[in-house]
């Protein structure tokens, strides 16, 4: 039986995703921040025919509490065989404001978080079958009115996972990149804006489970046609890029 860690899983596409492991016979640990949550979102996935399920407390930002829980999971559990880096923080900026706070709370779990993480995974990853999945988002793509913080964060985390491609095909270990868009969620509540393409945390789970078990693919995502239009945007030229997203958005 495989063994997956999913951080961030007490809600959203954590969560969901975490059933979808359980469901298909998978060894699952989750963790949270929020210790609450994490209680109630156990008790809940417990309710699944499979009951190999873990649960710790992990704040990412913080190194220490991260090499613990890694730690931990390998001498308590065994193997991570995949991981699945899912925690991140999100506040929008619908003021545009510019609050050097709020970059420094995203960077500390969405990017420095994710760092910990992968720095505890590579020190206890010890077989040839391990992988590491960051969850990013096509909001780093191109800068977008409103997420300047969040959208830092995950373009690092794109330029980040593509980096590493390169650089763990020594250790053997695999990276893939999860670039879904709108997912119902506590985070996406948060928005004010209509949300094209809005998808349910299920819906999500079921792509990322495919993705990530099924032939080997360095990018996953999701709903395919409205991240399409997302990439085409990557190539355009500023002046047009500019306009079209002022246009869309109004801002």
């Amino acid at each position: 039986m495989k063994t997956v860690w999913i951080s961030g899983a007490s809600t959203g596409i954590g969560f969901a995703t975490a059933k979808k492991f359980l469901d298909n016979k998978w060894k699952v640990i989750i963790s949270s921040s929020n210790y609450e949550k994490l209680i109630l979102a156990k008790k809940e996935l417990l309710k699944s025919e499979n009951k190999e399920l873990y649960s710790y407390k992990c704040d990412i930002s913080d190194r220490n509490q991260v090499t613990k829980t890694v730690n931990q999971i390998t001498k308590e559990i065994g193997n991570i065989n995949l991981a699945i880096l899912n925690a991140a923080a999100y506040t929008p900026n619908k003021e545009q404001v510019f609050s050097i706070q709020n970059f420094e709370k995203l960077i500390d779990v969405n990017l420095k978080g994710t760092l910990f993480c992968i720095e505890s995974l590579i020190n206890n990853m010890k077989n040839n079958q391990n992988h590491i999945a960051i969850m990013a988002s096509p909001v780093g793509y191109r800068g977008l009115p409103t997420g300047a913080a969040y959208g830092l964060t995950k373009a690092g985390l794109i330029n980040l996972a593509e980096s590493l491609f390169f650089d763990l095909k020594k250790k053997k270990i695999k990276i893939s990149l999860i670039n879904p868009g709108f997912i119902e969620s506590e985070l996406t509540k948060l928005n004010s804006f209509p949300m094209p393409f809005l998808k349910s945390a299920d819906y999500a789970a079921e792509k990322i489970y495919i993705g990530l078990t099924g032939k080997y693919k360095f990018e996953i995502f999701f709903p395919w046609f409205f991240i399409i239009i997302l990439k085409l945007f990557r190539i355009l030229p500023y002046k047009l890029y500019f306009f079209l997203i002022s246009k869309f958005t109004k801002l």
